[in-house]
């Protein structure tokens, strides 16, 4: 019995335990989910690093190891207390670094960035549960983290790094580390590097890792640093700061809400909009002077996929003074853009809705709540590869493949100045084509424009003093916070429009060398045609243009194929590899380069062999004495007409008949002249001619009279007034083709002027004529620049014809329509015979008929050409 009572307390023990510590549990449970909880969470899973804290005026020091060539600098910036949160604010704040050996100081740099706070779930009390940088003063105000990467000279065994704040204001906080030499394990994931590499990004920098440069991506993807410690006393030397750090950032596109971008004067930024929409363009300045003065104009032109454009001038802001413009723009898809007129900098943001912002095909990440559905526009940035030539980096030089054929050959260069602020110096490059020995095979040059283009800047390796890349004396600019502005210093250069020139080598060539008195961007282009459809790009192939056309769109469709030197390891270790910064925009689609009015009469040109001919009549008009012979006047039975009869035309008059059918024939014809019986005579044939008495100069009043059905009859002299018919031999073009000589006397360009006839008026949706020169192997001129390169083979897409009807003769009711084809042979074809076929395509009927105009024999190629941008047939 004793047994069993205690067996019993020991059960009721058991229960109360396992009560209490399920009781236990649930307020556990229910405590974590207290705003206490979260708050302790929140430090429990960030990660505690200590940072040595910079106040203005003061400065820490660090000893650097002898071996090290790479410092990596981690800064956040502490706000003053009672800054309030905001996601779209930006702070700018800078460190100077002074490297100091025995001998004096070998390295001194201000760095300069720009920076946010990342916070989310606010809370009742203001606190957030997730920020990206904290400390345990609930006051204190800690921005996102920013890395500097600082390449080291090489330096005596002892350096010391000095850091301070490079501005008056504000308190920094820093760690410093340097890349430790060794290697990665044999089994470690390129991929998780890579993972890593683009969460360092995020910290680093606002720009997405793709976009980052090959050698930023290395230093990042290399992750093998080591800490640095403070030299001195704790709170003597140094003060630290515990911060708190999580991986929670805000979305990019939201950071760009507010983005303070800098507009330098001269300059130009392109935005693309959807409309309708209604963004706001914000510009302010902030110039440090003491008597703050309005800044030069600032243009913003709106140009619509249709063409149209709207312009409006606003005066410069001044500095301190904000100053807001908002832009109407109706449906459909826009650029915006905003020049500075000026000459001094100003700030600029375009806001609008998330939705109206014209982003390339791609993932589109969306606003965050903070940001309420609006972003502040940026532009859209092609960037393509480029080098440098110039007195101070190696001579440009292209290897050429020997089993190349002649469109192998065909070399496309562009090239632009290259400088600090825009330049009216002339520039004159040099080109020499080299064979397999060494020696010169011909010599070029090409003068490259000075006008400065305001959308493109080139992204140029940082170079000591800021020098440009292939200069003898490094040109040193002033550093941008060294004023106590606080920017990043590290702007975009400027570049002048681009110079295009294409160049034919001889078959002997193996080199290309290109060269230049300063520093000059160059890129080089192969050909090679394609019959490939245009790729569909989002949103640049999504909607119709009328007028215009993108500019630097990624388009797939292309003829030109960038080609890289040969010595491209030497022109990368002197910093001569850059990146193109072209903005994409919409352009207007301008009127097309006058050509010189042709001199002398146009030439008929006959094709070779016996082809068989048709006779036209089409419509002229007898403004000159030098037509008035080939016109003619149409004769109807009944209606009198009035023709002009001219002295120095030596043929008589003439009439010429067609009839229907053979049922006419036996019906007498009257001639009428000014009411009077002229000439009497019995129609014999379905086709026939009669010849009139010699008549008098001037004016006459034609009538004929007869009782034929289906007659028509044509005077060959033409009307007093109006249009009269000039007859024109063609010639049937069937699949066989016609073949026609074509002479070029010199090397100016000639045109072969292709008139073609068809029984529709209407464009055709499919090529229907081929046209080959020289059995598409025409010879071309070598060494020799030039603007444009003719195509030896092509199809054609046949324009609406807009002249008036021609009737082929004696087929009455029967009308066919003309257009013309024109075939130039350019500056690149050499002189000589050339033979040009056209073939019809397809089973509808053409005739054609062919003449040139009289050609100057003067050389009139130009030496400098400037390309519009993209094209869809790259300009050829």
């Amino acid at each position: 019995m004793k047994t069993r009572s205690r067996a019993l307390l020991a059960l009721l023990g058991l229960l109360t335990a396992l009560a209490l510590i399920w009781g236990a549990s649930l307020a556990v449970l229910g405590n974590t989910d207290t705003p206490t909880a979260r708050r302790d969470a929140k430090f429990v899973n960030a990660e505690r690093l200590i940072f040595y804290r910079l106040e203005p005026g003061k400065e820490m020091r660090v000893r650097v190891p002898s071996e090290a060539e790479e410092l990596l600098i981690v800064t956040h910036e502490m706000l003053p207390e009672g800054t309030p949160y905001a996601p779209e604010k930006q702070y700018q704040y800078g460190l100077q670094a002074i490297l100091r050996a025995p001998a004096g100081i070998v390295l001194e740099r201000a760095i300069f960035t720009r920076t946010r706070q990342s916070k989310g779930q606010p809370q009742e009390d203001g606190t957030f549960l997730e920020e990206s940088a904290f400390t345990t003063n609930a006051t204190a105000q800690v921005t996102d983290e920013r890395e500097f990467v600082l390449r080291l000279p090489e330096r005596p065994e002892h350096s010391v790094l000095y850091l301070r704040p490079a501005g008056t204001k504000g308190t920094l906080l820093a760690r410093v580390y340097v890349r430790a030499h060794r290697t990665l394990p044999l089994l470690a994931s390129q991929k998780l590097a890579q993972a890593r590499a683009e969460v360092r990004a995020g910290r680093a920098t606002f720009e997405p890792f793709e976009k980052l440069s090959q050698d930023t991506r290395r230093w990042l993807t290399e992750e093998h640093w080591e800490r640095l410690n403070a030299e001195g006393e704790a709170g003597t030397d140094y003060q630290i700061e515990p911060v708190y750090r999580t991986a929670f950032r805000l979305p990019l596109v939201e950071a760009t809400e507010s983005v303070q971008e800098r507009l330098e004067a001269g300059r130009a930024v392109a935005l693309n909009v959807t409309g309708p929409a209604k963004p706001v363009l914000w510009l302010w300045s902030d110039a440090t002077d003491a008597h703050p003065q309005p800044h030069g104009p600032v243009t913003v032109r709106t140009l619509s996929q249709d063409g149209l454009v709207h312009t409006v001038e606003l005066p410069g802001p001044v500095a301190g003074s904000p100053m807001s413009h908002p832009l109407e723009l109706p449906a459909g898809v826009h650029t915006v853009t905003v020049r500075n007129d000026g000459k001094e900098d100003l700030r600029y943001t375009v806001e609008g809705p998330f939705e109206s912002w014209l982003l390339p095909a791609g993932p589109r990440p969306a606003p965050g709540a903070a940001a309420d559905g609006h972003v502040a526009f940026l532009p859209d940035t092609r960037r393509t590869e480029a080098f440098a030539t110039g007195p101070a980096c190696p001579v440009l030089e292209l290897d050429i493949d020997p089993r190349m054929d002649a469109a192998g050959r065909l070399v496309r260069i562009d090239a632009r100045s290259l400088d600090r602020a825009p330049s009216r110096e002339p520039l004159h490059l040099s080109l020499t084509v080299l064979d397999a020995q060494g020696q010169p095979l011909g010599q070029a040059s090409l003068d490259a424009t000075t006008e400065p283009a305001p959308f493109e800047s080139a992204d140029l390796v940082a170079l000591p003093g800021g020098a440009l890349p292939c200069m003898p004396v490094a040109q040193v600019t002033q550093d941008a916070g060294s004023a106590g502005s606080g920017e990043v210093t590290d702007l975009p250069a400027w570049v002048s429009q681009v110079a295009s020139a294409r160049l034919f080598l001889p078959a002997g060539a193996r080199k290309l060398r290109v060269e230049a008195p300063r520093s000059t961007i160059v890129q080089f282009y192969s050909f090679l045609a394609g019959a490939q459809a245009l790729t569909p790009v989002a949103p640049y192939t999504e909607t119709a243009l009328k007028g215009v056309r993108w500019r630097n769109a990624p388009l797939d469709q292309r003829s030109w194929h960038p080609m890289r030197p040969a010595n491209m390891s030497e022109l990368m270790q002197g910093g001569a590899r850059m990146e193109l910064l072209s903005q994409v925009r919409l352009e207007p689609v301008g009127p097309e380069d006058e050509a010189v009015a042709p001199s002398g009469d146009a030439v008929v040109v006959r094709p070779y062999g016996t082809p068989a001919v048709v006779e036209v009549l089409e419509s002229a008009q007898a403004d000159t004495a030098d037509v008035v012979r080939t016109l003619s006047t149409i004769l109807e039975p009944g209606r009198a007409v009035r023709a002009q009869f001219d002295a120095r035309t030596p043929t008589r008059p003439e009439v010429r008949l067609s009839l229907k059918d053979a049922t006419a024939l036996g019906n007498e014809v009257e001639v009428l002249l000014d009411g009077e019986p002229l000439h009497r005579f019995t129609v014999r044939s379905t086709r026939s001619r009669e010849l009139l008495p010699p008549l008098p100069p001037g004016e006459h009043e034609v009538l004929l009279r007869s009782s034929a059905p289906g007659l028509t009859a044509m005077l060959n002299r033409p009307p007093a007034a109006g249009s009269g018919l000039r007859s024109r031999t063609v010639y049937p073009v069937g699949s066989s083709g016609l073949r026609v000589p074509v002479r070029k006397t010199g090397p100016g360009a000639v045109t072969l002027n292709v008139v073609v006839y068809t029984p529709v008026a209407e464009a055709s949706t499919a090529p229907r004529l081929s046209v080959t020169v020289d059995g598409g192997n025409p010879v071309r001129r070598a060494s020799v620049l030039v603007p444009h390169v003719t195509r030896a083979e092509r199809t054609v897409v046949l324009p609406a014809s807009e002249r008036d009807p021609a009737m082929p003769a004696g087929r009455p009711g029967v009308k066919w329509y003309a257009r013309t084809v024109p075939v130039t042979l350019g500056e690149d074809i050499a002189p000589g015979v050339h033979t040009v076929r056209i073939q019809a395509l397809g089973p509808e009927p053409m005739w054609a008929r062919f003449f040139v105009f009289g050609q100057s024999l003067e050389n009139t190629a130009p030496r400098e050409w400037n390309r519009g941008g993209w094209q869809l047939e790259e300009a050829l």
